[in-house]
């Protein structure tokens, strides 16, 4: 109802406004078109930033208000004609009408398009789209005019068409620009938060303590049993895999290679663990190592598979990695775990959050009881 009470006093303030221009530009004796189409479109624009609409929303409102108030307020002067003599009232009164008449339909069509939840209305619209419309528009316009000829108007019909549409054209370009802008900057915050919460997940997972202890009684083991050369190895792949996630904490991206790299490290880490129980083949092509994935996304596929199967030296967690011309395949068989930990798909979902901010291809998962493959999209 607020909304309302202030559409309405918006609408009777210009309406007012348009009154008063009519009659003093009729008292100067100038031309009052192109400040009554100035008024109009400043109008609807108000209604449409007072009720919050997206930019699509705003070029309808503004095309009915372009043509309507050209042929609203010449149907309303010949009516008003039969009854008043007096050009000055009514001139101020064929505004007045005319505008109020036009601002409840512009708040009916915002209400109509609102309520509908048509996905073009509420869609990023391109600048370039805008200049289209108009372009359209001031064809249209100007042929309308000339084929009707009105006598009181052929004579301001070029210097008011070029400038006030020059003007509504600059101002819905703007309106666009900032539109376009702002919907960037959301973008860009929200992969900004995907971001920041799939770094704190990869790095919770890693830090967390079973992580540490498992890796500290190896290193532990290693130690005791005086392999000496295994236990450096251990604690430089160890550093090695804390100082990759920290420098990368921010990154979005990182290269195939450099993604790849990590990951042998850290295989190497888990086979010294596991044994023969665990196997991780690498069919990645050369070819497609400049190209980039989400940090730590193969990884953390890896630790997934390890966490949620078992594996023997008989039957063995078999891990394969490959690529398809778009996307790198990380598959696995899936093997009965006697004690598992619950699934969440915190790490997952997030990787695809990832995924959906930075590439048009889509992550995929496929799962049967024989096996396990997620698709991660190939970013060039």
């Amino acid at each position: 109802m607020k909304s309302l009470g202030k559409g309405v006093a918006v609408i009777l303030s210009f309406a007012l406004m348009h009154a008063i221009v009519t009659v003093l530009s009729r008292w100067l004796g100038l031309s009052d078109a192109l400040s009554l189409t100035t008024l109009t479109m400043l109008m609807a624009v108000t209604l449409c930033q007072l009720e919050k609409t997206p930019v699509v929303t705003m070029i309808i409102a503004l095309v009915i208000v372009n043509f309507g108030g050209f042929y609203l307020g010449k149907l309303i002067g010949k009516l008003l004609h039969l009854f008043i003599e007096n050009t000055y009232i009514r001139g101020g009164i064929t505004t007045f009408t005319a505008t109020v008449l036009l601002g409840f339909f512009v708040l009916l069509i915002i209400s109509l398009l609102k309520r509908s939840k048509s996905r073009f209305i509420v869609m990023e619209i391109n600048t370039y789209w805008i200049l289209l419309v108009f372009t359209v528009i001031i064809v249209a316009r100007q042929s309308l005019v000339m084929i009707t000829s009105q006598a009181n108007y052929a004579g301001t019909t070029t210097l008011s068409v070029i400038i006030d549409y020059t003007f509504c054209s600059v101002a819905l370009c703007y309106l666009a620009i900032n539109a376009v802008n702002e919907t960037r900057k959301a973008q860009k915050a929200n992969e900004m938060s995907n971001i920041t919460n799939y770094s704190y997940i990869r790095l919770q997972q890693q830090v967390k303590p079973h992580f540490m202890f498992n890796n500290l009684n190896i290193l532990n083991s290693l130690v005791i049993e005086n392999k000496n050369q295994e236990a450096s190895s251990f604690i430089y792949k160890l550093a090695y895999l804390y100082r990759y996630m920290i420098e990368n904490e921010e990154e979005s991206l990182v290269t195939i290679r450099e993604e790849l790299d990590f990951v042998n490290e850290y295989t190497d880490l888990m086979k010294v663990r596991f044994g023969s129980s665990f196997d991780v083949v690498n069919e990645i092509d050369e070819e497609i190592l400049p190209n980039f994935v989400v940090p730590c996304s193969i990884q953390l596929l890896i630790e997934n598979a390890i966490k949620h199967n078992g594996g023997t030296t008989q039957t063995p967690l078999n891990i394969r990695m490959y690529n398809t011309a778009t996307h790198i395949v990380i598959w696995n068989n899936r093997l009965k775990k006697n004690t598992c930990e619950p699934t969440t798909h915190i790490g997952l979902n997030y990787i695809q959050k990832l995924y959906s901010d930075l590439s048009p291809k889509e992550l995929t998962v496929e799962s049967t009881e024989e096996e396990f493959v997620v698709k991660l999209p190939i970013i060039k």
